[in-house]
């Protein structure tokens, strides 16, 4: 069996759609089964490709009237028409590989395919650009209303991160069910219980606080990050002392109110930004957490949250369909936009040590459910589906 993917997202900075497809990949290349990978671009690209995407990163943003002008400025304008030059030119090669070396199977990991003429799998992560196009830019809303449409009908199969998302597929698209198989994600290696003072050590060479509330995902409306700042600095200030709010990720998409409001308010209440944090650091800022909070109005799947509770942590997060999903009864869950709510609970989790202790019990265990290896298992057994499926239908001979 021979499944060519593409490798580029894992190329890129490692998160979300990245860690997804370099994990599997590593998975996959793992299994004792008759299975070829064919990776493009090549690994090898790395170094030129990052070079690229930081050209074409956005900068850190200031406050929303600069936004717009951006937006509307010159080099907004070539940076979009560099991403579609960029893209037409990997639509080329892709589709000029699989003519030229073949491939059973072509695995696209990250939502819209490359047009090629091979039985294609396609990972829908979610569907937060076609349900809420108001949270992500508008050349991503473009391309997919340009191309969603297609790959629902040219691809031969679907992968979901959840059930939650296999069934948006089915009653938003009229997906059939079994064109679907949802495979959920796994955590990556080396998240653990730790013992504290190796874990503070740690945070030491970081320049981090020794305890803290955590909230580790890209800045952006989707994460509804804003709210969560707002109700953390309405805390009493022995909390705030005792507890910093410690923000893990890079900037995104429209932060800008975001950043307006930790300039003029949030960073003078203890809310620490620390960006990027490398994945050998990252058990231990989970295990020096008082609790991780997950206020977003949407996730796909939601790694952070079965993260946290694989290093044995306490969860709070949003009463949406993925959390529910993937923490069940371990985490605490409310409603996104329910201030008072997530005030109670952040002075509850600060003070109340037997509500901390039952939201930890059981956390590891629930966790352990979530693996690369049984991700890895489920998206080969879809594989062999679809080639199984295909290999039928050119058996049935043309009706005229």
């Amino acid at each position: 069996m021979r499944i060519l993917v593409n490798y580029l997202p894992a190329l890129k900075q490692r998160s979300g759609v990245g860690h997804y497809t370099a994990q599997l990949c590593a998975a996959l290349q793992s299994l004792h089964h008759p299975l070829q990978l064919d990776l493009f671009p090549n690994p090898s690209w790395e170094p030129l490709i990052k070079v690229a995407m930081a050209k074409l990163k956005p900068s850190k943003p200031s406050v929303a009237v600069k936004s717009q002008q951006q937006n509307n400025s010159a080099t907004s304008i070539i940076k979009n028409q560099i991403k579609t030059f960029a893209r037409n030119g990997l639509d080329y090669l892709f589709a000029d590989r699989v003519r030229r070396i073949g491939c059973d199977l072509y695995h696209e990991p990250n939502f819209l395919p490359f047009d090629v003429d091979a039985p294609t799998v396609s990972t829908i992560h979610d569907l937060s650009v076609i349900r809420y196009p108001q949270w992500h830019p508008k050349d991503r809303v473009h391309e997919f209303e340009k191309r969603f449409e297609k790959a629902l009908s040219n691809c031969t199969h679907f992968l979901t991160d959840l059930e939650f998302v296999k069934q948006e597929l089915i009653s938003q698209f009229n997906v059939p069910s079994e064109k679907i198989t949802a495979t959920p994600l796994g955590i990556r290696s080396g998240l653990s219980p730790l013992p504290i003072p190796e874990a503070r050590a740690l945070l030491k060479e970081l320049n981090l606080p020794q305890k803290y509330f955590l909230h580790l995902g890209t800045i952006e409306p989707r994460k509804n990050l804003l709210f969560l700042m707002q109700v953390y600095c309405d805390l009493p200030l022995r909390v705030r002392e005792q507890y910093p709010l410690l923000l893990v990720g890079g900037w995104g998409w429209n932060a800008e109110k975001e950043a307006a409001f930790y300039q003029e308010t949030a960073k003078h209440h203890n809310v620490i930004l620390s960006g990027y944090i490398p994945d050998d650091k990252i058990s231990a800022v989970y295990n020096c957490a008082r609790a991780l909070l997950a206020p977003s109005h949407y996730e796909g799947f939601g790694l952070p949250p079965v993260e946290m509770m694989a290093c044995g942590g306490a969860v709070l997060a949003s009463k949406i369909g993925a959390h529910q999903e993937v923490c069940g009864i371990t985490a605490s869950y409310f409603h996104p936009e329910d201030k008072d709510a997530w005030r109670d609970a952040l002075l509850q989790i600060a003070w109340d040590d037997e509500w901390y202790r039952a939201l930890r019990k059981g956390a590891v265990e629930k966790a352990a459910r979530f693996s690369w290896h049984q991700c890895a298992l489920d998206t080969y057994c879809a594989y062999e589906k679809v080639l199984e499926i295909n290999a039928n239908s050119a058996l049935i001979p043309p009706r005229f």
